[in-house]
């Protein structure tokens, strides 16, 4: 059976530009692999992502070309290692019916009010003593059915995070504070996980770990999120995903219809609210209706569909 491997670079803009504690964001670039095995087509992404990835695009783009022509199922690309793990993965297998994946974790101040499910709020954008008001108030406000997960992108000091944890301390609303310190802060971070009076999620710091190996040693408490789309072993997000101890949420990293129908599919296999907002993108050309409905199933989209698109953009 003959592979043909192919690949394509997708921008895609903001609704509205996308601030965080990193910076803000007006547009999107993706780079997607696909390859062709017979009648099954499968799809990969990787992109840079500010605060995660120092991935270098036009490098990445050199090895796609590289990949598309090569015939050695040994050669490394590390660049694009997250999309090909992704395309190569079971992901892919066509299942006999649907899965209903639970209710998502919307990215608060993206869409309408909620009465119920979870909602993801970015923090870390002014002075603790300014922000801190702001967050009580706003928790006070919202209904007792919302669930709340913080997310400060490594913008806290110790100290912060101290003052944060005492203020939010008795809220039961919270999940979690999401990546709360930076790399310098990793070890601390962990050692007061174990005693902080708000659970932790480790996100950018999983991307700092030397191997999947190093992932199934993180204590059990601790919520992992992970952007799959960074990441260059789906085969063990996939074993993670299925693991009933740990703690396993899957995010986005704002990606193309392709790599978003990817981590739909991955996320159905977890119990756990994955974040999977795209309200960012509503209206776009080439977006997919099944991928902003507000209860999402997996597959949403068909690979043949995902296939149609890529012709498009590709005419």
């Amino acid at each position: 059976m003959k592979t043909k491997r192919r690949y394509l670079l997708f921008q895609q803009s903001f609704l509205s530009p996308l601030r965080t504690a990193t910076g803000v964001w007006q547009k999107r670039t993706s780079l997607v692999l696909r390859q062709d095995e017979g009648a099954r087509v499968t799809f990969g992404e990787v992109a840079p992502l500010p605060g995660h990835s120092d991935l270098n695009l036009n490098t990445a783009v050199q090895e796609a070309k590289v990949w598309s022509e090569s015939t050695d199922e040994n050669q490394k690309f590390p660049h694009i290692s997250p999309a090909i793990s992704c395309l190569n993965s079971k992901i892919w297998n066509e299942q006999s019916e649907s899965l209903q994946l639970p209710l998502i974790a919307r990215l608060w101040g993206m869409s309408e009010a909620i009465s119920h499910g979870v909602v993801k709020r970015k923090i870390g954008l002014l002075r603790p003593n300014e922000e801190i008001p702001v967050v009580i108030k706003w928790l006070k406000s919202l209904p007792s059915a919302v669930q709340v997960r913080l997310d400060p992108n490594e913008s806290f000091s110790r100290d912060d995070l101290l003052r944060w944890s005492d203020a939010l301390d008795g809220f039961s609303s919270i999940q979690f504070i999401e990546q709360p310190t930076g790399p310098q802060d990793d070890d601390w971070l962990l050692e007061y996980s174990q005693k902080s009076p708000v659970p932790i999620a480790l996100d950018e710091a999983i991307g700092r770990m030397h191997s999947s190996f190093d992932l199934h040693q993180l204590p059990p408490h601790l919520f992992l999120v992970i952007k799959p789309t960074l990441f260059s072993d789906w085969n063990t997000l996939i074993r993670l995903a299925k693991d009933p101890v740990r703690k396993v949420i899957f995010s986005t990293s704002f990606e193309s219809p392709f790599g978003y129908e990817a981590l739909i599919r991955l996320s159905a296999l977890s119990p756990h609210s994955s974040g999977l907002e795209r309200a960012c993108f509503l209206g776009n050309e080439h977006e997919f209706s099944a991928h902003h409905q507000p209860i999402l199933f997996s597959p949403a989209v068909p690979s043949a569909n995902l296939a149609n698109l890529w012709q498009a953009l590709t005419k």
